[in-house]
């Protein structure tokens, strides 16, 4: 199977136009909420990240150096749990980011991993890691004690599980056609046993197959592969603390929201232009290793969804390498109330989004290189009387 890799105090806000505001219109539609929202946002809105902690080393102990692909999660005590799929470890740090202990390990055996992904917290609080190349999903107790495993008889990449213990996953089938492979991903809630309970979406992508193992042929193989993933939409799956289903697939600006049950509940939608695929961002895709790609005229409608401990939903619509990151702010009911910048990264599509949790935001972020993992203060301001002010 193909795999494919897509690739400090900040308080600085960039001045967009002004916003002149528009009505949301809310309509009902065979049990589905669709909430269609203009261009503007009703009101002048932002969020300012102050950074509080960051956990990280260019050189010195181990314990606080990571690989370049991490993913991580914190627990209701503010400890942070770091993946380093590099390593194939989770590194544990308290609330202060000072390191605790290291799970796990490279291997096969029970409480080793092939490959992982972010944490994730069942009903009883444990840890469960996903780990896709040995089918498993490994679950541990804070303190790193292995407890037990769900065996998987197919490859599922991605997997959240429930309060109900149902799980939100994704299952890949790869198939051939002459010198085309087609890989297929369903994206589902399944119970306990993989037993699909409801369809929520399904994604397909056709690779060509490589012709030669000459040189030429090898890189013109690759670069029709990156031609073909560069600013692809890719599907975009948030579990709410009610256990309803935010499941977005940004070719258009479009989220659907599912119950617990998988039933389609709500639309939300805006009015959006798209934003081009300029230089900066084809240097920052391939980091000029190939010059022979294709790139669309434009990126994804948008790059990820964070929900607020709020209720609000903040999606994250661009964000571009050393300057800065655009967020747009839906409320509870989908309506949209905020458009604006901020220096904080918010890199990849899950690996290291921007998330929020106990009253602050998190991001794994990138500096000279080198992986960090950050914590932030926040702040929802408006902006009233000619100036911007915190928001009771």
């Amino acid at each position: 199977m193909i795999s494919i890799i897509l690739i400090f105090l900040v308080m600085n806000y960039f001045p967009e136009e002004s916003l002149a505001a528009e009505a949301n219109t809310i309509q009902e539609s065979k049990d589905i909420v669709i909430v269609a929202n203009p261009k503007t946002p009703e009101m002048n809105l932002r969020i300012v990240f102050t950074e509080e902690l960051s956990i990280g080393e260019v050189e010195g102990d181990e314990n606080y150096m990571f690989g370049q692909n991490i993913f991580f999660n914190t627990d209701e005590d503010g400890n942070f749990y770091v993946c380093d799929f590099d390593a194939r470890r989770i590194l544990k740090y308290d609330h202060d980011g000072k390191y605790l202990l290291t799970i796990g390990r490279e291997g096969q055996g029970p409480g080793e991993f092939g490959t992982l992904s972010f944490v994730g917290f069942d009903k009883d609080k444990n840890i469960y890691i996903n780990d896709a190349l040995n089918n498993r999903i490994s679950f541990f107790d804070k303190e790193g004690k292995y407890l037990r495993q769900i065996r998987m008889t197919e490859r599922y990449p991605y997997v959240v599980i429930n309060s109900k213990n149902f799980i939100i996953a994704s299952k890949s089938t790869v198939s051939e056609e002459g010198n085309i492979q087609k890989l297929s991903s369903l994206y589902g809630l399944f119970d306990g046993e993989f037993n699909l309970v409801a369809e929520l979406f399904k994604d397909e992508i056709e690779m060509p197959l490589p012709t030669g193992v000459d040189a030429s042929s090898l890189g013109e193989y690759i670069a029709k592969v990156f031609s073909i993933s560069a600013f692809r939409p890719l599907p975009i799956t948030v579990l709410a603390d009610n256990d309803s289903i935010y499941l977005g697939y940004p070719d258009k600006y479009e989220i659907n929201v599912y119950s617990p049950e998988g039933k389609l509940v709500k639309k939300i939608n805006r009015d959006s232009d798209p934003i081009p695929v300029r230089n900066k961002d084809k240097e920052s895709f391939v980091k000029k290793a190939f010059q022979n790609i294709k790139y669309p005229k434009h990126k994804p409608a948008y790059q990820g969804l964070a929900l607020m401990e709020n209720g609000w939903l903040a999606v994250i619509v661009d964000s571009v390498e050393d300057e800065y990151t655009l967020i747009d702010i839906f409320d509870q009911e989908g309506k949209y109330i905020a458009h604006f910048k901020t220096p904080v990264p918010a890199e990849g599509i899950r690996a290291g989004q921007l998330f929020f949790k106990n009253g602050k935001a998190y991001s794994a972020v990138t500096e000279e290189d080198y992986r960090f993992v950050k914590r932030y203060s926040i702040e929802i301001q408006e902006f009233k009387d000619g100036k911007w002010i915190s928001k009771k």
